[in-house]
């Protein structure tokens, strides 16, 4: 289940949630960094960098120039309210849209849910003062955006095999499903892969805030380019497994950690997580089913025989 919204109304532009269910980041807008006049090529030269690395790992799709000039919205914009947020992302058919500013020698930057306007993230970083403000534009936003990615407690999403009809498909008595990953990431053959529920009833930075509930296991099975398969071992119940649920490789959750998080902190935050109860062993119900399914066999084999002999 997809969303667990109890209610979202919007009563003189402030929106109230409930408890609710996460659902895949995948297109973002990047608006015009929020600056003085005098920093404007600065900014923008920082706007092309902060999107190029959002762009680079192929992990997301951003929205180009072009398209925000021909929507009429290419422009620089602070925090925003939660109604402004929604409109944006319906408008721009986005998932998530970010926005950065400068107070004083702080830069902030600030990425908000598309479809209900909630903030997904927050971060902040304060410039040297006995640097120019125009030198550093350019390197505080990569550095802010780069711990906005380290934030995302996910770093694939399933798919559809073009080949097969269901997300979960059988192979030599196995089950397996794919998902799509970065171009960057670092998984090998045999690391564990988890699919994750990321719920928040909180109306704080829900990447920071939310509880995550592991619904499935398994282990890469074959590596090609931005797609693995994954060999599935425990599941709560497959029927939960579908298009676009969110993957979580944990040796690749605390690389991003550990290279761009800013801060000892962040390094170390990890959203608390537990198991759902309901997940069982595959392998083992196969285990436990192989025995059965071979005595059958004998059985009817030797029927055959018996049959022939008469």
């Amino acid at each position: 289940m997809r969303l667990l919204i109890l209610f979202a109304f919007m009563v003189s532009g402030v929106v109230t949630f409930a408890q609710s269910e996460h659902s895949l980041v995948r297109r973002l807008v990047i608006f015009p960094l929020q600056t003085s006049v005098q920093y404007r090529e600065a900014a923008d030269e920082a706007w092309w960098e902060i999107r190029r690395v959002l762009t680079d790992n192929k992990r997301f799709l951003v929205a180009s120039k072009n398209f925000l000039q021909q929507k009429d919205v290419f422009q620089s914009r602070g925090a925003l309210k939660p109604a402004d947020a929604i409109i944006l992302g319906q408008l721009l058919d986005a998932n998530a849209v970010i926005t950065t500013y400068l107070d004083g020698f702080t830069m902030h930057m600030k990425v908000y849910e598309g479809e209900f306007g909630r903030l997904l993230w927050q971060q902040e970083l304060r410039l040297q003062p006995s640097v120019p403000i125009s030198k550093q534009l350019v390197e505080s936003g990569v550095k802010l955006v780069r711990d906005f990615i380290s934030s995302v407690p996910y770093q694939g999403f399933v798919v559809i095999d073009g080949l097969k009809s269901d997300v979960v498909y059988a192979e030599d008595g196995r089950q397996y499903f794919k998902a799509e990953i970065s171009s960057d990431t670092s998984v090998q053959v045999g690391d564990k892969i988890q699919l994750v529920r990321v719920v928040s009833d909180t109306l704080k930075p829900v990447f920071a805030n939310a509880n995550v509930e592991i619904f499935a296991e398994g282990v890469v099975d074959v590596v090609e380019r931005q797609t693995i398969t994954v060999h599935l071992k425990r599941v709560s119940s497959i029927g939960e497994i579908k298009k676009e649920s969110l993957v979580r490789i944990p040796k690749e959750l605390n690389r991003l950690k550990q290279k761009y998080a800013l801060g000892e902190e962040l390094r170390k935050n990890i959203n608390p997580e537990y198991f759902s109860p309901e997940m069982t062993e595959l392998d083992q119900e196969l285990r436990e089913n192989k025995p059965l399914v071979t005595s059958l066999s004998f059985i009817g084999n030797l029927a055959l025989l018996l049959l022939i002999a008469l």
